[in-house]
């Protein structure tokens, strides 16, 4: 992803989540709440994944999204989304754990828009070696609601520590853009 989109990605992120921290009261444990709903949604996901030093390839995994149970903004909604997926081509493998609490808001009753940062843990095998190293992300979803069903749209900028993969290729740095296909429970 070039830098001006990664930038723009992140303060877009930065100035939603600040407007939003300065308005009305935040509800910390709202699991504890009696009107607490967590709103699962169970994914299929798939797309494109552009590594550092690889080529574009096939990503798939899958994903539980939730309401966050530990903290709920006055406007809005927090969704934790876990996910673990996989991008395999030419012999390089990157493995992704994922949990990426989105800021999401609601148009209508069938449409929703979610931004925000999120931490990971990457695995990569090349050529018989083996590099794990932690990651930080930045993404936006987009999700309608059809019933049960959900129908997704989302891309997702991973940046990882500097660990050697192969010669010349020093992190696991990827670009994800992805679709999904869910239930809602």
């Amino acid at each position: 992803m070039n830098r001006l989109l990664q930038n723009s990605l992140l303060g877009l992120g930065l100035a939603s989540l600040s407007s939003l921290a300065l308005a009305g009261d935040w509800q910390f444990m709202p699991v504890k709440n009696a009107d607490y709903t967590p709103n699962v949604t169970v994914s299929l996901v798939g797309g494109q994944m552009k590594p550092t030093g690889a080529a574009n390839g096939n990503y798939a995994g899958a994903e539980v999204a939730f309401n966050c149970l530990a903290l709920q903004p006055p406007v809005g909604v927090i969704r934790s989304k876990i996910s673990y997926g996989e991008y395999n081509k030419n012999g390089y493998k990157v493995s992704s754990f994922e949990v990426n609490p989105r800021w999401t808001t609601f148009h209508g009753d069938k449409l929703s828009l979610g931004i925000g940062p999120g931490i990971g843990y990457v695995s990569t095998t090349q050529a018989g070696q083996t590099a794990n190293m932690f990651a930080l992300q930045l993404g936006a979803d987009l999700d309608y609601r059809i019933g049960a069903l959900n129908l997704g749209l989302g891309v997702r900028w991973q940046g990882t520590e500097n660990k050697a993969i192969s010669a010349g290729v020093n992190n696991a740095s990827n670009t994800l853009v992805q679709a999904k296909l869910g239930m809602n429970f």
